[in-house]
């Protein structure tokens, strides 16, 4: 797991749902300790929560725990191109939670080689507590970043569903 970390493309921290606030990352007697944040690869998507990296005396942070949050499942993507300029993307994602007793977790964005690459998770049930087995639908909109974009055509890459957008136009403001 530790490899897995140090070696991926990216942490995208995510922001507190209730607050609308980041939850900062916090280095404190050696320890930093992460709220969220997720794993993001061509290859991989996984979302952590109770991020724990230690000093190791040689100026770097090494993993020392994390909690693994399931994926929820996604069952389609529709994306919405603004009439505006410059233009504004979102996309609505549709899909379910494993159950109704959990909660989405902020989602985690990263955009590079004209991939917008989503992790969505959701909570843990605590130990001590039960629910029904039965799946719960969400319906989330997410903001994709586009300003300064070229023209082109994008895909955007929810949990390993996907769908693409073009712009007709470079999106960038004029100076």
């Amino acid at each position: 797991m530790k490899n897995i970390f140090l070696n991926i493309l990216s942490f995208a921290l995510t922001t507190g749902a209730a607050t609308g606030f980041a939850d900062p990352a916090v280095f404190s007697s050696g320890t930093m300790t992460i709220p969220e944040g997720a794993v993001i690869s061509d290859s991989e998507a996984a979302y952590y929560t109770d991020i724990t990296m230690a000093y190791d005396g040689n100026g770097a942070l090494v993993i020392t725990g994390a909690d693994v949050m399931p994926l929820v499942t996604v069952e389609s993507i529709d994306i919405q191109v603004m009439e505006s300029f410059p233009v504004q993307v979102s996309a609505s994602v549709n899909g379910y939670l494993s159950v109704p007793c959990v909660n989405l977790l902020s989602p985690a964005v990263n955009f590079s080689d004209n991939t917008f690459r989503v992790v969505m998770a959701e909570s843990k049930l605590g130990p001590a507590e039960t629910c029904i087995a039965v799946t719960e639908p969400f319906a989330e909109s997410l903001s994709l970043d586009v300003l300064n974009l070229p023209a082109g055509t994008y895909t955007v890459d929810v949990n390993g569903v996907t769908s693409e957008f073009t712009l007709e136009s470079d999106n960038s403001l004029p100076l």
